[in-house]
């Protein structure tokens, strides 16, 4: 080969490799977790999530709301919950709050649950956020490196008792790799979703085992209204079509005959309950409200509570 063709053949290669760095720009590689497949299997549960806080030193007011929208995506995905956010929540949020910051004592506490109908709240939290940058300058080659890591914690209480029903935490990472070789290539701007992309990894870490702990807690209602419909005792729940209250669902009707404290510190533990009858589910009636025959038992009044009949023995 002569010196010519041999100059011919080294430019174009070169030519080759600036062409192929100057289009090189590797998005991060988001792995998303194998999801399992949901299937509903009684009403929906009430579930609220307060506003998330910040705790990090990256003192941004869009991370809060951007790990409340990514969690209440993922929740209302799955078909499992009926969910309440900040606007409907004000006031209970307001209680736990003067709870954990020790201006009101729990045990002299309203029974907040009753103000709303949830089940439980996520109480969430950012602890920690970092965005940074990584470069590594070879000469004719130079690579940076934009990444992005958040750790999301969360817990999920008790509206009636306050107890910790589960608590978990996960942190996510993302990278964007830009590359130049002799001054061609993709220059590296802030990405702004950056931000985002490291809450959902974050979330993703325990998004999973979150849904399973909170399918596991047995699903609660109220008997809103009784009646006597054809000479028999009709009990009106306070679920309907938003909760997709299955038809033919068996309920066990509870009379609450007492509340249960912690001889020690008086704290609300639960309340003592006793079976009074059983019912099933006839007819919808409103988003939030649906009617059920007695088919044993009776006496039924407003505020009782209603179970399904395989969770009585849970209450």
């Amino acid at each position: 080969m002569n010196k010519n063709i041999f100059q011919s053949v080294l430019i174009l290669g070169l030519a080759a490799l600036i062409f192929s760095c100057a289009n090189s720009k590797k998005e991060p590689e988001m792995t998303t977790p194998t999801r399992p497949v949901y299937k509903l299997s009684g009403p929906k549960k009430r579930v609220g999530i307060f506003a998330f806080k910040n705790k990090s030193r990256y003192g941004q007011d869009q991370l809060t709301q951007a790990a409340l929208d990514i969690l209440y995506s993922e929740l209302e995905k799955s078909g499992l919950f009926e969910l309440y956010e900040r606007a409907d929540l004000k006031e209970l949020e307001k209680e736990f709050n003067l709870i954990e910051s020790g201006k009101i004592n729990p045990i002299s506490a309203a029974e907040p649950g009753k103000l709303v109908g949830i089940q439980a709240v996520i109480i969430g939290s950012i602890t920690q956020f970092g965005q940074w940058e990584e470069a590594k300058d070879y000469g004719v080659y130079k690579k940076k490196v934009q990444i992005a890591e958040a750790t999301v914690d969360v817990r999920v209480v008790d509206v009636t008792t306050g107890k910790i029903i589960t608590a978990d935490s996960g942190t996510g990472r993302t990278e964007q790799e830009t590359e130049q070789t002799l001054g061609f290539g993709s220059s590296a701007s802030y990405d702004e979703t950056m931000a985002d992309k490291a809450l959902r990894a974050s979330i993703d870490q325990f998004i999973v085992s979150l849904i399973q702990r909170l399918q596991e807690t047995p699903w609660e209602g109220r008997v809103a209204d009784v009646d006597l419909i054809n000479g028999q005792e009709t009990v009106y729940v306070n679920a309907g079509r938003k909760s997709a209250m299955p038809i033919g669902s068996r309920l066990a009707i509870l009379k609450v005959t007492g509340k249960i404290t912690d001889p020690e510190t008086g704290a609300f533990l639960g309340y003592k309950t006793r079976k009074i009858g059983s019912a099933e589910v006839y007819e919808l009636t409103g988003e939030d409200l649906s009617k059920a025959r007695v088919s044993s038992g009776g006496g039924s009044s407003k505020g009782d509570i209603v179970v399904l009949e395989q969770d009585a023995g849970k209450f």
